[in-house]
Formats: structure tokens, sequence, C-alpha cells
């Protein structure tokens, strides 16, 4: 082979800004695990900086090259350990205790106040929750008894009871309660400790009231942010006017981000479906808007260079209101770096623009590489980037074929010469197939890590997404659209709303329809950490460095091995000489956890007096975080809410063979006529088909292992007297000499 033919398939010259990121992710990766010190990173990055000098003196451009990577991994290091372990002197969150305790502080608001309904109604809900007003704070006095103290740092706030009228910049004095972030309790549940601690925030503020908040000095209206939140309101109130009232929600949520809109049973539809993405302003709103930019811009009227420059600030405009996360930084860096290669006329490789994009992530926020959302959005544009490659390469292909082939450009002619309508059948059919089998890629690819992050594998995405991308492409139009120019002649931001909100309704309702389908998603533990590592860099590898020349049937195979082989440790899960029982932290509420010799499980109560969705991912986590993916038996030891209503969440997410209860468990009807707790929870329980066994005292639970006994001590058949905690059921588990008793809410009896 050509030393030029060789050196193409070399991974260096090609993409050094890709070797810069990994060096850079590397850094971050080796200082979250190893832990090392910062004069450490320091000594080490300038080391190696005077090594790659020297190599660089000496005329040798491999010893300089790997210097200098080395160093940026010691740069990327240190800043990961500035950023995760080192807190101001003077930060809030030194103030903070676990236990929320009342303070009053002063800071700037950062953003507008956003609002979120109040949950569904929902019978297992034992405290109704109203709406709830957010806003991120910029604290800068905490008042010590009659005294001020300075302070610095940014948090949460939350208020109850309705939404204050608190834009960007305003300065608040706040009464509010003063708490830590509190850290994950249990195996397996979601951090929101260390997904704060991630945003530089260490504590949050709650106020009871919306009176607790005043506003002591209104935002000057010159600063940046004050403008951009101005133009945010005024985006809403467009968006709200001229969509219609029936799908305004969506449209904010689709358009600018504010998901915290939508009720939980739409956020929960796309999220089963796998589109929740499409709830998240991304680089798909920001690539679409700035798709409707050039074209309008380029059409004639504007040169090119002016047209290049109202793109690029039109789209940083946007994502300033988008509010900035990490996709949209991501789309807005891999777009000025297109439009800034349009400018110079050089053209850049896909690879690159994704590189420097992520490193633009990694240096805003370095420990944005560990967040599944910046994770997952880097990965689908990676698929689509090189999925768009392909399709390239063929019609490469293809055109050289036609010039070689008499019968290829007859038939080629044919199709050019074929009537209007044909073609355009012909362009869409092919159209639809190419989203189809990108929307495939997408989803075999990133399925391993959304089931990691999320526990869910979402099939059902495979089949719609080409279905609505038409229609979220067409709201994203109309609704930029909208913003833009539909107020000048509102006869025209009437007809653009119409058409705005039946796209967004036909996605709901096409979203909503496939979450019917047995098929549409399916709850899973997620794969093993080694495991998706191995995965993911064993599809780089073979992505990236094509010099391997690995045919695609041996590049199968080794798949498939990965997957066998993670299937296989997974399905290895053994108990048969141990017997584990877990209280898992549930706030105010029970369930505990046995897991018996013979691999059974028994869950002894689920539930928590707050909210049942989050009672049951704390208790899935669990079950999934120890490999569970199947309840052998419940026991609900009686009706209070506190102690069951996580079930109905549960069977969605697990295979469960019976539950058991006491024959006092369910009551008769309420004299309204509606359904009490108790009778909803029976209802969804046989609406999943799940048996529904009495026991009462005496009886004792069939398991798989002979040593093991769980006898019921309590209550009789016929119940006692006295409240429904009196009749908890009491179960005593004993093996190899031990016991445990397991008695609910069990409290004095009327009887002896």
């Amino acid at each position: 082979m050509p030393a030029a033919d060789s050196a193409r398939h070399k991974l260096a010259p090609t993409r050094p800004l890709l070797l810069a990121m990994l060096a850079w992710a590397a850094g971050i990766l080796a200082d979250r695990y190893g832990d090392v010190p910062l004069a450490v990173w320091w000594w080490s990055a300038t080391a190696l900086l005077l090594v790659a000098v020297v190599f660089r003196h000496l005329g040798k451009p491999q010893g300089f090259a790997t210097g200098l990577l080395l160093a940026i991994l010691c740069v990327g290091g240190s800043w990961h350990h500035l950023h995760w372990n080192f807190v101001a002197h003077d930060s809030l969150g030194r103030f903070a205790r676990e236990a929320s305790r009342p303070a009053c502080v002063e800071g700037v608001a950062v953003n507008r106040m956003m609002w979120s309904p109040a949950p569904t109604p929902d019978p297992l809900r034992a405290m109704p929750v109203g709406p709830m007003g957010e806003v991120l704070v910029r604290v800068t006095r905490v008042r010590d008894g009659q005294h001020w103290r300075e302070t610095s740092g940014h948090c949460r706030l939350r208020v109850a009871g309705g939404l204050v009228d608190v834009t960007a910049g305003d300065r608040l004095r706040v009464f509010a309660l003063l708490r830590k972030t509190p850290p994950a309790l249990n195996p397996g549940q979601y951090d929101w400790a260390r997904a704060e601690r991630r945003a530089g925030r260490y504590c949050d503020l709650y106020c009871r009231a919306p009176e607790c908040i005043s506003v002591v000095e209104a935002a000057a209206v010159s600063p940046i942010s004050r403008w951009i939140d101005l133009a945010r309101q005024r985006c809403e109130w467009r968006l709200t006017k001229y969509v219609g009232e029936e799908n305004s929600d969506l449209a904010l949520a689709v358009l600018l981000g504010e998901r915290e809109r939508l009720e939980d049973t739409t956020t929960d539809a796309f999220l089963e479906t796998g589109t929740v993405h499409l709830l998240v302003v991304s680089g798909l709103h920001v690539g679409m808007l700035a798709f409707v930019i050039w074209a309008v811009v380029s059409s004639g009227f504007l040169s090119r260079r002016w047209g290049l420059v109202i793109t690029a600030l039109l789209v940083i405009a946007y994502a300033a209101i988008a509010g900035g996360r990490p996709p949209v930084i991501r789309a807005t860096v891999l777009i000025l770096l297109g439009l800034g290669s349009l400018w110079f006329a050089r053209r850049a490789t896909m690879t690159n623009l994704l590189a420097v994009a992520a490193l633009v992530v990694l240096i805003y926020n370095p420990s944005e590489l560990f967040r599944g959302g910046t994770q997952l959005s880097f990965l689908c544009v990676a698929v689509l980037a090189g999925f768009g490659r392909v399709i390239d390469r063929r019609r490469a292909g293809e055109g050289q074929a036609d010039q070689q082939a008499a019968p290829r450009r007859l038939k080629r002619l044919i199709h050019e010469n074929a009537p209007g309508y044909q073609q355009a059948l012909r362009w869409g059919t092919t159209k639809i197939g190419q989203l189809t089998l990108a929307s495939f890629l997408v989803w075999v690819i990133a399925a391993p890590l959304v089931a990691y992050h999320f526990h869910i594998a979402t099939p059902i995405g495979v089949a719609i997404t080409p279905i609505i991308w038409p229609l979220i492409a067409g709201a994203l139009i109309t609704g930029f659209s909208i913003c833009a120019v539909g107020w000048l002649l509102p006869p025209l931001g009437e007809l653009l709303g119409a058409i705005c909100s039946w796209c967004l309704g036909t996605t709901e309702f096409i979203v909503k329809e496939a979450i019917q389908l047995d098929v549409g998603s399916l709850y899973c533990p997620g794969p093993a950490l080694w495991w998706l590592w191995g995965f993911y860099v064993g599809l780089a590898v073979l992505t990236l460095i094509p010099s391997l020349h690995i045919r695609w049937p041996w590049q199968l195979s080794l798949a498939a091995m990965w997957i066998a082989c993670g299937l296989a440790v997974s399905a290895s899960r053994s108990n048969e000489d141990r017997l584990h029982c877990t209280f898992l932290a549930m706030g105010h509420g029970t369930c505990v956890v046995l897991e018996l010799p013979g691999n059974q499980t028994i869950l002894y109560d689920a539930g928590s007096l707050g909210s049942p969705q989050g009672a049951s991912r704390t208790v899935a986590g669990y079950l999934w975080s120890r490999g569970i993916t199947h309840i052998d038996a419940i026991v609900l030891s009686h009706a209070d809410i506190d102690h069951y209503n996580a079930l109905p969440e549960l069977l969605e997410r697990f295979s469960i063979n019976e539950v058991y209860v006491s024959p006092q468990m369910f009551d008769p009807g309420s004299p309204s006529g509606q359904l009490t707790a108790p009778q909803y929870l029976r209802k969804k329980i046989e609406q999943a088909e799940v048996p529904i066994r009495e026991v009462w005292r005496n009886d004792r639970l069939k398991v798989a292992h002979p040593a093991v006994q769980i006898d019921l001590l309590h209550p009789p058949r016929a119940g006692v007297e006295g409240s429904d905690n009196a009749n908890s059921i009491l179960l005593r588990v004993r093996y190899a000499g031990r016991t445990i008793l397991l008695p609910g809410d069990l409290e004095s009896l009327l009887y002896v």
C-alpha cells in the first residue's frame, strides 16, 4: 500500500480534534474514578508540555503529538477536579444541613420563574400537591440573626401554591426552608445530590407560599439576560395565543423546552415510546431553525456572507432563549462550525465537528460526560452522521456505475422523465425508507445506553418515528414562523397556529395510541457498566479505524458474542445459600425486599406517603440494581396508602406471581359510590391479571427452599376491632437459626 493511502487509514492525521477530545475526556474519567490530587495534575501537565516542546525541537512529531495529548489529558483532569471538588468558602451550601431549617436569603434570579401544574389527581396520593413554581437563584446574602452575611452560589428556589412574577435579573428576598440537596438513600435510586453537584449546586430553597418571596429591586432593562427573558416571554405569549389552549403547553415544550407544563400522562407517553427527546430542545430543533433561516436568507435577496451572518446570529439567539442546555450547545457549535466552513470555503469532516462540539460542552461543564442526556445526544448524532456518510457513498457508487453501464443510464433516464407524481412518489418512498432505517439504527445502537440510564426499551419508537418526524418538523417551522413574523399579520399567525396545533395534536394522538400496544415498550434492568464500556468502545474502534478490515459478518458475530456474554452474566444471579433482607428508605412508608435462597423475591409492602410514581421508581431502581426482573409475591400488610401505593406501577415494570392480603384489606365502596384507594388498587391488580390471595394467622407462604419458613402470626381471619394498623399482617421469616419479624404498623389490640 502506498504511503499516502496508508496515512489515510491512520487516526491521528485525519482526526486530530477527535484525539484531543478523547484525551480531555480520559482526564475527566481518570480524575472522577481515581481522585488524583490537583497538584499532580498541574505538575504532570507542565512536565508533559515541556517534553512535547523538546520532541518538537528534535523533529520527532510522534513524540510531540503523544506528549501534547497526555498534557491535554492532565489539563482535562485538573479542570474536572476544580469543578467537582472545590466549593467557595462562602457558598450557601456550607450553611445548609440535611434537615430543612428556616432561612432568609437574598439573591438574583438567573431566569424567569417556571410554572408546573398540579399533578393529575391520583387516589393513591395521600398528600395532594398543588402547582409549583421554580426559579434558579444566584444567592448574594443570608441573614445571620440581625446581621447579613455575604454568601455565594446557585440553588433552586421552589414555591408552592402558584406562580410569582419573577423575571431574570430581579433581586429577591426569600423566607424559605434551606436544606442540602438529598442524596440517594437506596441502591439504584436516582441521585439528585450528584446531579445538582454536576451543575455546581449544593442546596435548595423551598417556600410554602408565594407571599414568602418579594422583589426587592426589579431588573434593569439593559442586561442581556433581561433581554433574553423578555424575548422568551414574547415567544410564549405568541405561541399560546395562536396555537390555542388545547396544544399550547405541548408547543411550549417542543419549541422552548418547557416540559414542566405538561401533564404526567403526556410526558410518560412520550417516554414509553422513545420520543421524549422531542420535548427537550435539542439538535433537531436548532438544526431545523438553521435550515429554515438559511432557506430564507439564501433565496437571493441577500449576499451569501450576509446570509451566513444572519443565520449564525439567529441560531445563537435561539440557543440563548432555549436555555443553553448541552444538546443545544452541541447543535449550535456544529451549525456555527458548518457556517464557518462555508464562509472560508473549507470542508470539515463530521467527526472533527462533533469532536469540537463535545470539547466545548466538556469545557463548559466537565461533568456533562456522565450525564445520560448528553451521552445520548452525541451518540444519536454520530449514528445519523455515519448513516448519512454511507448514503452519500452509495449515491457516489451508483453514479459511477450509471456512467459505466448503459442499462443503468437508460433506467436513470426513464426515471428522470417519468411523470411528476411518479417522481414524487419514488422520492417520498425512498426518504421514508431511509428515515425508517436511520431510526432503526439509532434505536439499536442507543438501546443499551437508554436501558442503562432509564431502564426501558422502546421498539415502538422505530415504527412511529418516521411518521411523527414530518409532523414535528411542521410544528417547528410554523412555530418559529409565529414567533418571528406571525405577529405582523394576524391572519397569517392564525393560519400558522392552526397548522402547528394540528401537527402537535396529531403527534400526541399517535404517541398515546402507540403506548396501548403490548410491544410498545419494555422495562428492563439495563446492562452492566463494564458491558456498556466494552460495547461502545468496540463500536468506536471498528468505526474509526477502518484499517482493521473486519468485514460486517465478523462484526455482527462479535456483537452477538458480546451480547450473549452480557446476558449470561446477568442471568447467573444465584442466591442458593443466603437470605437477603433489605429495608428500603421510603420516607414515610415501607418496603422490605426479601431475596430468598432459590432465587425467589418477596416484597413486604411497597409504598410511601408521597408520590406513587416516586415510590415505584425507588423500589424498581433497587430491584434492577440487584438484577431482579420478576417478583414471586408481594405481601401487603394493611390498607394504609403509604404501604401499597407503588404497586400499580410495579405491576407495569415487573412480572408478579401473586399478591397476598389480609381479609380486611379491601373495604366495601364508599357511600358516594366512588372507588376508595383499596378498591382502586384491587382494580389495578385485577387488570394486570395477578391473583390475589387472602391469608391470615397460622398460614405459611409457599417458598422454594425447604429451610426457609415464612409464617403469619397475625391477624386472625375475622380480624380484630380497631384501626387498619391493628389488623396488619405480622410476618415471621426464619432461616439458618435467625428470625425476622415484619409487623407492618401493628399497634395495641382491643383483645387479649
